[in-house]
């Protein structure tokens, strides 16, 4: 049987980040969520030749997922379960946000079947997270995280952001220590984007952000609290104790294909890449018509032999293990640097290497 990993979006959130450029909407009703729910169904019912894939992962991913609800989620975790063979073990992810959830929510989820919860806490710094439209407080997430504790939920990752406006390095350090104090098992550490488009974006001259020296300062301390504190830096945003690594994540790295179920849903399957219409109402009215009729796959071109192996590359390096590459491809300015090691076929990259891998692949694709 060959692998699959699955992935749902649920694109509706209490409020819009600042920061946020992914398809999302706070605008939803239950009927709509209803619908939603009966569409993601519809697909999952819809996947053809199910029974020759063994499912390895399955993530619900948004926006907030558990905005649908603990049963709406329930039912659709129940569609998988009956529509595809899941591997024993096989990691079920559920994005939160520490508001969207109660203590019976995650009992009743931890029963059907999540065994990994992710939860957003960017910052434990108040006024940054009202900042960034965040619908949570630095406690709430302390309680949420609890909760998920007593739940039965011993696999959880926690996400952070650094180079935040109005926050220096210390108020990063301050963040970082309050979430190891927790001793989540995964810790997911981004660098924040300004995407064009979003209030973020809009409005960035109101706001002090760090200098690169000073964003550069930022990531370096906190790789070393980690480090200190036994998280393993395994991926480039991402920290695990050992065992605890994402598979899920590591699948994309890796090429397993996966195929997206829900509005604006990603997919690597049949050797193309291809998505769902970005509008939920497109979405679910196109899950009436039958296996694959959401998304573009007939309009995605089958990914060549060339354009595979640039992917490998380009997908590997973002793992610490490396992408293997003959050593004479490689640019000898990536180890005087000391961006890179080299090792059993393989080139792997450093922390310093980490936080400046687009120009390292852009320099092996030339």
């Amino acid at each position: 049987m060959e692998d699959l990993m699955l992935y749902y979006h649920v694109p509706f959130c209490v409020s819009k980040c600042a920061y946020c450029a992914f398809y999302s909407t706070p605008q939803w009703d239950e009927p709509l969520l209803d619908s939603y729910t009966e569409a993601l169904i519809r697909q999952t019912e819809g996947f053809e030749g199910s029974e020759g894939f063994l499912v390895t992962s399955v993530y619900f991913g948004g926006g907030t997922p558990t905005v649908l609800g603990a049963l709406r989620l329930c039912r659709v975790l129940d569609a998988v379960k009956r529509c595809f063979k899941l591997k024993n073990g096989a990691e079920i992810t559920l994005e939160a946000n520490p508001k969207t959830v109660t203590y019976d929510d995650l009992c009743i989820l931890r029963k059907a079947g999540f065994n990994r919860l992710s939860l957003g806490a960017q910052s434990f710094n108040d006024p940054t997270l009202r900042l960034l439209n965040r619908p949570h407080t630095a406690e709430d997430f302390v309680a949420c995280f609890k909760n998920a504790d007593l739940a039965g939920f011993d696999n959880v990752n926690a996400d952070l952001i650094f180079a935040l406006p109005n926050e220096d390095e210390g108020a990063l350090s301050y963040s970082v220590s309050r979430l190891i104090e927790l001793k989540p098992k995964h810790i997911s550490v981004y660098g924040l984007s300004l995407e064009e488009g979003t209030p973020l974006f809009d409005n960035k001259e109101k706001y002090a952000f760090p200098a690169e020296d000073g964003e550069e300062r930022q990531y370096c301390t906190l790789c070393k609290l980690l480090r200190d504190s036994g998280y393993s830096h395994y991926e480039i945003s991402n920290f695990a104790l050992d065992g605890y690594e994402a598979k899920h994540n590591t699948g994309y790295w890796k090429r397993v294909p996966y195929f997206g179920f829900g509005a604006g849903a990603h997919s690597f399957f049949r050797n193309r890449r291809f998505e769902t219409p970005r509008d939920v109402t497109a979405y679910t009215e196109k899950t009436k018509l039958g296996f694959l009729s959401p998304t573009d796959y007939e309009n995605a071109e089958e990914i060549t032999e060339a354009e595979a192996r640039e992917e490998e590359i380009m997908l590997s390096l973002r793992l610490a293990e490396g992408a293997p590459i003959a050593l004479e491809k490689v640019p000898s300015v990536i180890f005087e640097t000391g961006c890179g090691v080299y090792e059993n076929g393989r080139l792997s990259l450093t922390e310093k290497g980490f936080r400046v891998s687009n120009a390292i692949i852009g320099m092996l694709m030339n």
